[in-house]
Parts: structure tokens; sequence; C-alpha cells
């Protein structure tokens, strides 16, 4: 199951590592080549909201990714889940 904590910081670390993997150098220079606005960008990554669904296909739009990549959930690891695989190292 996922932590909705754990889950958002992933998503907003995965959105800044993606802009820059795309090249860009800065939020605005995204932005701006995008027509985004730099505090729809900011929000995304570091606002206190959790990204909306609509500025994250936006996002992945931009940058010509799909939003699953975007997200990338299956890389979450979940604090439960590494209790559970230290306790069976432990066996």
């Amino acid at each position: 199951m996922l932590d909705p904590e754990v889950t958002i910081t992933h998503i907003r670390e995965n959105i800044q590592q993606k802009i820059k993997d795309a090249g860009y150098t800065t939020i605005e220079k995204f932005a701006y080549e995008n027509n985004l606005t730099k505090s729809t960008i900011t929000r995304a990554i570091n606002g206190s909201r959790n990204p909306r669904l609509v500025t994250l296909i936006e996002i992945a739009n931009a940058l010509n990714i799909n939003l699953s990549e975007l997200l990338d959930l299956c890389h979450i690891e979940q604090p439960q889940a590494r209790k559970t695989k230290q306790s069976n190292r432990n066996k």
C-alpha cells in the first residue's frame, strides 16, 4: 500500500529530476519554453499542497513522457515494505 507522504515526496523529486534530465537548467526556462508558469512548476515541486492531476499531465506532456513515467510509482520504497524485508532477512 502506498504511503501518501512518501508517494508525494517521490513524485515531487521525480518531477524535478525529469526536468533536469530533459536538459533544462532552471525551472523558469522549463516553464517559459512550455507555456507554463514558474509558480505552477514550483508548487508541483515544493508546494504546500499536493500537485493537481492536470498540472502533472501538463508537466508530463511538456517533457514528452507519459504520466506513469513522470510519477514512477513502481520505484517507491515504502517504509512498511522495508520493515518486512528486514524482518524476513533476520529469520
